[in-house]
């Protein structure tokens, strides 16, 4: 008798956020599915977050909290 496998689950879900600087749509990870990004133009010194790039070549930060 085999056993059935299944892949585990995403952890990575992604959404979509508007560039900062020209509002294209960007498509970034998020790690928890009860975090809410939070686009910044500027980088913190600490928490949870990640760096983006528009297809204009525009560079924002991605918090979650």
């Amino acid at each position: 008798m085999e056993r059935a496998t299944t892949a585990p689950p995403d952890r990575t879900a992604g959404t979509t956020v508007a560039c900062p600087h020209c509002e294209r749509a960007v498509a970034v990870p998020v790690p928890d599915e009860d975090a809410d990004p939070t686009v910044s133009t500027r980088v913190a010194a600490f928490g949870d977050h990640t760096v983006a790039h528009c297809s204009a070549g525009h560079r924002f930060w991605v918090y979650y909290c």
